[in-house]
């Protein structure tokens, strides 16, 4: 999905952003397109959480 929307002819891309909540996720992660990739922006009081069979991990929030 990232890759696709990455590829879109967006005629701001600056201001693009993307939320994104997985199942696991305790919070939605915001993305944003940066030298033409999406990127995650760190947000104050999360954390990823990395897994070995899962490629970004969970998002954690660090303020519970």
């Amino acid at each position: 999905m990232l890759a696709y929307l990455e590829a879109l002819p967006w005629p701001d891309p600056w201001s693009v952003q993307v939320l994104v909540h997985d199942q696991d996720d305790a919070c939605f992660g915001l993305w944003m397109i940066h030298d033409g990739r999406l990127v995650e922006v760190s947000l104050p009081r999360t954390r990823r959480v990395p897994f070995s069979d899962f490629k970004f991990g969970v998002l954690d929030r660090t303020d519970r």
